[in-house]
This record gives structure tokens, C-alpha cells and sequence, in this order.
């Protein structure tokens, strides 16, 4: 117990190395998870480093890239915990209907409490909601890839592995639910990601250069649609490759 004892005093201050990682436990990710899992998503919502930059209206944020994998639209969402902190998760949805109602049914309450300015940083948020419309992702057919899917990590959590450990287990997860497949978007940027993405079997759906983070860059990027299937033939097929 006691050589353990520098390890976990090193992951509760926030280095995590490879003698701690053992220490990392994967588990189901809880509603009572949110505020944990809103940190470590604001925390590396632009290209792994924090939102605030384009999005600084933080409890929105939330509501909008967590707040649907907590309830009944979301499924298979797993988290990377040491010593009570949550350092990376997987979250998405494998019904699109009910991820849209989520949207629909919480819409005026957002708007309501946008009116009565419960939104600090609102103002300064609304450029990248008007830009995300302008520029929307390309999705790949919902019949074949319903489901969808964020992976996200602290930095000091990077290269060690979670990301592979919490992408198989959510992808497994999918696959006893008799989900036929699942999406992700992504950018050119996230060149870590995307070697995993690479390895366990998805492919380029869609390729398009796009200015929607150009005021924050300085320049557009490159998006991607990834895809997999997740149908027992084809995963015989990628374990294959």
C-alpha cells in the first residue's frame, strides 16, 4: 500500500504517468457524472484544449454536449476514473430520434433561461451556434450508422491507452445492443484520434474542408464523417485487417 501511495497522490494532483495508469478504473457513466463529465469535456472541447475560446457560455455547453448522453437518448457511455476524478469518457447516442427529442423537448427551457440571462457567456457563445449552422457536419446514412459517439481525455491522460480502452468498450456495448453501426465527426487536427479511429476499423465516410472554427484558428480545417459497422460480419472482417 505504501508504494502505491506516490501514485495516487501524483493522479490527485493531476499527473497522471504510466506507473498510475493501472490505477484507472473504466466504468458506466451515471447522471450524478454530469458535472464530472462536463469539466473534462469543457476542458478539451477545442482540439483538446478548453471551449471557453468559442463557446464561454460553460452551463450550456453542458446542457448541449452532455446533457444527451445522461438521459434516456443516451447508451454505452463510459468514463476513465482514478481515485474519484474523472479523467476522459465516451458518450453517444444509438437512436437518432430520441437524441433529437431531447432537443425539441428542452429547447424552450433554454431559451427561457437564455431570456432571464441564466447563461453567462451567452452573447459570446452565439457566433459558433450561428457558424454550426451555417457549416453542419456530414452525416452518413442514419439506417446504416444510427449511432454516434464523443471520446474525450484530459491531457495528462493521453498516450496511455484509455482512449483505445473506452473506445473497444463502448463499441462492444453497441454491439450486444444490435446496433448496426455508429458515426463520428472529426478534423484533420486530431491526428492522435484518428490513428485510433484507424485501428479498430473505421473508415472515411465523408471528406470537406470547412471555415466554421476559422475565427478561432485562423484558418478552416479539414472535417471527416468516420464510419463503422458493427454488424457480426464486418467485425470479423475488421479484426481481420
Amino acid at each position: 500500500m505504501r508504494s502505491a501511495a506516490p501514485e495516487r497522490r501524483a493522479v490527485l494532483a493531476g499527473h497522471l504517468d504510466y506507473r498510475a495508469a493501472h490505477l484507472v478504473q473504466i466504468r458506466p457513466s451515471r447522471p450524478s457524472d454530469g458535472a464530472a463529465l462536463v469539466e473534462v469535456a469543457y476542458a478539451t472541447g477545442f482540439f483538446g484544449c478548453s471551449a471557453e475560446i468559442y463557446f464561454p457560455a460553460r452551463a450550456l455547453f453542458g446542457a448541449l454536449w452532455v446533457g444527451p448522453y445522461l438521459g434516456p437518448a443516451g447508451a454505452c457511455g463510459l468514463l476513465a476514473e482514478c481515485e474519484g476524478r474523472v479523467l476522459g469518457y465516451v458518450l453517444g447516442s444509438p437512436n437518432p430520434q430520441t437524441y433529437r427529442g431531447y432537443f425539441q423537448k428542452n429547447l424552450p427551457g433554454w431559451l427561457l433561461a437564455a431570456a432571464l440571462g441564466r447563461y453567462p457567456g451567452l452573447m459570446g457563445s452565439l457566433r459558433f451556434l450561428w457558424r454550426s449552422l451555417c457549416y453542419p457536419s456530414r452525416r452518413a446514412p442514419l439506417d446504416l450508422y444510427p449511432a454516434h459517439l464523443h471520446i474525450n481525455l484530459l491531457p495528462e491522460a493521453r498516450g496511455k491507452g484509455l482512449g483505445e480502452r473506452l473506445l473497444r468498450a463502448h463499441l462492444d456495448c453497441l454491439r450486444a445492443r444490435g446496433v448496426p453501426g455508429v458515426q463520428l465527426s472529426t478534423t484533420l487536427e486530431n491526428s492522435a484520434a484518428l490513428r485510433l479511429y484507424q485501428k479498430l476499423g473505421f473508415r472515411e465516410y465523408a471528406r470537406w474542408e470547412s471555415p466554421l472554427w476559422a475565427p478561432w484558428l485562423g484558418r478552416p480545417t479539414v472535417h471527416l464523417t468516420l464510419v463503422l459497422s458493427l454488424k457480426p460480419k464486418d467485425f470479423v472482417k475488421n479484426t481481420l485487417i
